[in-house]
């Protein structure tokens, strides 16, 4: 899932630099938008619902992986 999330951030979002899964949305410098816009990419593409106060700037890649995990989103082969 990590890797899903880091290729997401760096095609589609246009993340630079180093993405750890430790790092949070504040730490890639992505504002509160942006994080917006990838959960509600991550509902449509994983078909899974996130609320608001799930994913916040302070969430880290590997937090956001271990929620969509327990969710059920499931990654297409």
């Amino acid at each position: 899932m990590y890797d899903y999330l880091r290729n997401l951030l760096q095609e589609t979002f246009w993340v630079n630099g180093e993405i750890a899964p430790g790092k949070s949305f504040e730490d890639l410098d992505l504002d509160s938008l942006t994080t917006a816009e990838i959960c509600a990419n991550l509902e449509d593409s994983l078909k899974v619902t996130i609320d608001d106060e799930e994913v916040t700037q302070q969430t880290t890649l590997d937090e956001l992986a271990d929620l969509l995990h327990r969710k059920g989103a499931v990654l297409s082969a």
